[in-house]
């Protein structure tokens, strides 16, 4: 059988380059080697008319997005006599309805509506957002997020886990599948916190942990904060504490660069994912899991749906209330107990590399194209 022909048109900005989300859900996993005889891709932010069996368009696709241009692209891909998908990983319409940094204009969110009720399909990454759509669209399709493993450094992972499965991997991790990522015994714990601008609200509902935490422990413990934080408001709350900004030189920004500079430098004790429960959030992925996953950190995580499914509680991370007692024990246990974090962080490195890199996750996109395509 030929391969599936796909075209990607990626969300993207003013510079006219990918966002970061294009490349984890669809330009880096579409175009990993393992689907070389599966599907042939191109991607760009325009379509021109090129044979092909289907276009992907992503989120809110362009800048000058309108209800015109959508069902100007709608026409266009039906008559080639392609399919018209749409892939999609926030419920933008629950964002319009929080307060939040930025919320979709009103073309925006025509445009969207337009491409939930008139795709062909939808492409989604978590079952709470497929839930959310369905009142708009009966064909949608789940694909987890998974991390293209060409990018990460393998810090401390032995290129043979690649053809191990998770049972193989737990029984030797006596051996030498796990080399030394750091010295667990240091005596400083460093604890990071690792996501978008649009963070300000679930860091400040653990400050108050994070305070306490300090309290406790003193200089044993270090904060680190990559990309969180952006009011300043949010930045003078955090004045006393030892949190360190790391920074990212503008070349580094781009995503293939970002997580080839993240996996190889980053060196995190404990890995901190807080997130509100909110109806936005609820549909969210686990994305953050398995970042820190990459850098061998041990993970505390919110009790909510975005980690609930995944996370193994105490196995690959710790799933914690958003409660300030809940993260102050979450917190307080991990950096007195060397032997858990070690035992958690490993786990989830195991996880990852044996259920969530590409080359192991591929089969979650063909089924789904295969849902939706009907081949």
């Amino acid at each position: 059988m030929n391969p599936l022909r796909l075209h990607v048109l990626y969300e993207y900005g003013q510079d006219r380059r990918p966002y970061g989300s294009a490349f984890i859900r669809l330009l880096r996993p579409l175009t990993h080697p393992v689907f070389r005889d599966k599907l042939a891709v191109t991607s760009g932010p325009i379509y021109h008319d090129t044979p092909v069996d289907a276009v992907i368009v992503d989120r809110l696709w362009r800048p000058d997005i309108s209800l015109a241009v959508a069902q100007q692209l709608r026409t266009q891909v039906s008559r080639v006599g392609a399919r018209l998908f749409y892939a999609l990983d926030d419920n933008f319409l629950m964002l319009a309805q929080e307060h939040k940094d930025w919320r979709p204009t009103a073309d925006q969110l025509q445009a969207l509506e337009f491409f939930l009720a008139e795709s062909d399909g939808i492409l989604v990454t978590t079952r709470p957002l497929q839930a959310a759509l369905r009142a708009y669209n009966s064909r949608i399709a789940v694909v987890p997020n998974m991390l293209d493993d060409r990018l990460l450094a393998g810090r401390g992972v032995n290129s043979a886990v690649y053809s191990l499965s998770w049972k193989q991997w737990v029984s030797k991790l006596g051996s030498t599948l796990l080399r030394a990522r750091r010295d667990w015994r240091r005596s400083r714990t460093t604890i990071g916190y690792m996501g978008t601008f649009t963070h300000d609200d679930d860091l400040l509902m653990i400050l108050p942990a994070l305070w306490e935490i300090w309290k406790r422990h003193g200089d044993t413990v270090a904060f680190e904060l990559l990309g969180v934080a952006a009011h300043t408001e949010t930045r003078r709350l955090l004045q006393g504490l030892p949190v360190r900004m790391l920074q990212i030189k503008p070349r580094q920004v781009e995503y293939a660069r970002f997580m080839r500079w993240f996996s190889r430098v980053v060196n995190w004790d404990i890995a901190i994912s807080p997130l509100c429960d909110t109806a936005f959030n609820q549909c969210k992925s686990d994305i953050k899991f398995l970042d820190y996953a990459v850098i061998g950190a041990a993970g505390v995580f919110s009790r909510v749906p975005a980690y609930a499914e995944t996370v193994r509680h105490g196995e690959t991370g710790w799933l914690a209330e958003n409660t300030s007692p809940a993260w102050v024990e979450a917190l307080d246990t991990l950096i007195r107990d060397n032997t858990l974090r070690k035992r958690m962080a490993t786990a989830a490195t195991c996880y990852l590399y044996t259920e969530r890199i590409v080359r192991h996750a591929a089969g979650y996109w063909l089924a789904a194209l295969e849902e939706l395509i009907g081949r």
